[in-house]
């Protein structure tokens, strides 16, 4: 029995031990991985290659068996740069509706078969277009502001011109001759206002299209400024990684040489889908060993690496 005893604490003790000192390496390795972390944000924040975007922020973890993580977060003088290309995009896609027609003057020779739903249409129509081109084109509110109200005024006409014909519609329909060749006169009148009403429509058409063109012209130097920014600063960031890697990598000594060091720029990327992914760069401890070493350089390292969108 005492030998049972003694064996089992002789194990108890031997598996705190291994505890302790499994403690103490992961502590060890946390701090070397803080320290790369902050040699990294200072290579690059030295080596930023654009002010438009910087690394704010990045987060270390360890994987045992796999290896340790670093995650960057990117953010642009507004925020996260997808967001700002995501909102270039919607405004290259934001077109003017088509406008509902307009009946002309010959549409109403026959009186039984008048069906003119113009005003809830034309209503319909103003009001999807202010809101798309409020969304576009927020910058320019004055001329929006004025492009609304000749929005609701067509509207307002449209829906005015359908209450006299309707009225003339229902009067024709029981009227005796001279009444009806008054009715007609009438219907004669609402059929110019209807030509003027178009014509209103088209120029206003035009003026939003030509504000259409000269804004989407705008934003797609926009976007070309944009994706050269993110162009330079990935491949600022890229040099700068590898660099650092070949230069301090050897400070990693608590990360076993089999293990692997993985860069992570998160929700850096956007696919056709407009879905977020993150950009991760896998580099083997052993290569890194290897540029330490000088036997191979930063670029070869950075080729080396398993670089892939998730």
């Amino acid at each position: 029995m005492k030998r049972l005893l003694t064996a089992l604490l002789l194990c108890s003790a031997a598996g705190g031990l291994a505890n302790a000192q499994s403690a103490q390496k992961y502590d060890t390795l946390s701090n070397e991985l803080e320290i790369m972390s902050g040699v990294l944000k200072t290579s690059l924040r030295q080596n930023a290659a654009t002010d438009s975007w910087r690394v704010s922020q990045i987060e270390t973890s360890y994987l045992a068996g796999q290896g340790a993580v670093f995650t960057f977060s990117v953010r642009g003088q507004s925020g996260n740069w997808v967001r700002e290309i995501e909102t270039l995009v919607e405004g290259l896609v934001a077109t003017v509706p088509p406008a509902p027609p307009v009946p002309s003057a010959n549409s109403f020779s026959d009186v039984d078969d008048i069906v003119f739903e113009a005003a809830r249409e034309w209503e319909a129509y103003a009001e999807e277009t202010s809101h798309r081109f409020s969304q576009a084109f927020a910058d320019n509110n004055s001329r929006l502001r004025d492009l609304r109200n000749m929005q609701r005024e067509l509207a307002w006409e449209a829906r005015e011109v359908e209450r006299e014909l309707r009225d003339i519609t229902f009067e024709l329909r029981h009227a005796d001759e001279a009444r009806k060749k008054e009715l007609l006169a009438q219907k004669e009148q609402s059929g110019e206002q209807l030509k003027q009403l178009e014509a209103k429509e088209k120029s206003m058409r035009d003026e939003l299209k030509a504000i259409e063109k000269e804004q989407t012209k705008q934003m797609e130097a926009r976007k070309a400024q944009q994706q050269q920014a993110y162009k330079t600063f990935l491949a600022g960031f890229e040099s700068s990684m590898s660099e650092t890697l070949c230069r301090f990598g050897s400070g990693l000594r608590g990360l076993p040489e089999n293990e692997h060091i993985s860069m992570v720029l998160k929700d850096f990327e956007m696919d056709e889908s407009r879905e977020r992914k993150d950009r991760i760069y896998v580099f083997t401890r052993a290569d890194i060993v290897r540029c330490v070493q000088e036997k191979i350089d930063a670029n070869k390292l950075l080729t080396n690496a398993n670089i892939y969108q998730f």
